[in-house]
């Protein structure tokens, strides 16, 4: 059954019991938990060191704002998109994020989500597509079977800026990683000039929608200058028999000017735009 949820991370600057109230509030039942180096309100640092204490906290905060773990997404370095990502190679990053990934696994089941999102990794100077290929893949392949041992899958979300921005290096990879799924931000896509129709093939990998309001070189905006067919997209995610989440995701971060909405207002606007494409079929 398709639910609603909304990510944690569109109010940096309030404590987790307030971000979960408001979610809350607005009438989302899921929460996308981020999990972004030590700058959320789950840290690597937390997971790492007390996995299942600190997924219990979660659980049990979330359930007394009447919501449930959605989905946790997992970013293990925050401000350098090469470091402890599945492409990475530097110093001992390797080894760590196999720690990271354990861990991560632990506290998402304990948490009760299905799954887990990270992102795929970038192309470093002086690095070869097909070796960032090879290295995400190989990477990738350790988590997804790390998650599986708790009844866990792996999506990752493609993202500008990293080595699968449009649709065909993204299903290049999938064919790369068996079991491998992906977190869907349709605005990386459309921003960068695609549309909805192009990104259709990749909807049967798809585990969990990411949605918020842009358009062409518009990363974020508000629901009236929306450029993105969602109910294209998501009535085509229902009649592939989708029953996964659809998650409400504004940011607040200088870059791509993803600071210019009211993340609470356009929250909720994209909950009852989802629940009319939803309802009406």
């Amino acid at each position: 059954m398709i639910g609603f949820s909304c990510a944690d991370y569109a109010w940096p600057l309030l404590r987790h019991g307030t971000v979960m109230q408001i979610v809350s509030d607005l009438g989302f039942t899921g929460l996308d938990v981020a999990v972004f180096g030590d700058n959320t309100h789950v840290t690597v640092s937390d997971v790492v060191e007390r996995p299942e204490e600190r997924a219990a906290q979660l659980a049990t905060a979330a359930a007394e704002h009447g919501l449930v773990v959605a989905d946790v997404f997992l970013t293990a370095h925050y401000y350098a998109l090469d470091r402890l990502s599945p492409t990475s190679r530097h110093g001992d990053d390797v080894e760590v994020l196999q720690g990271i990934y354990h861990a991560t696994a632990a506290f998402a089941a304990e948490a009760g989500s299905r799954g887990i999102t990270l992102l795929p990794g970038v192309i470093e100077e002086g690095l070869s597509r097909a070796e960032a290929f090879a290295r995400s893949a190989e990477s990738l392949s350790s988590f997804v079977e790390i998650a599986a041992r708790r009844d866990l899958s792996v999506s990752v979300e493609p993202h500008l800026g990293s080595l699968i921005p449009e649709p065909d290096d993204i299903l290049e990879l999938l064919e790369m990683v068996p079991g491998l799924t992906l977190t869907l931000d349709p605005a990386h896509l459309v921003f960068q000039g695609g549309t909805v129709e192009q990104i259709l093939p990749l909807v049967p990998a798809t585990r969990h929608l990411q949605a918020r309001f842009g358009g062409v070189g518009v990363m974020q905006s508000r629901r009236v200058d929306n450029r993105i067919d969602y109910e294209t997209l998501v009535r085509g995610m229902m009649a592939g028999g989708y029953d996964g989440w659809l998650a409400a995701e504004f940011v607040w971060m200088a870059k791509w000017d993803c600071d210019r909405v009211d993340n609470t207002a356009e929250s909720a606007a994209m909950l009852d735009y989802l629940r009319e494409i939803v309802a009406s079929g």
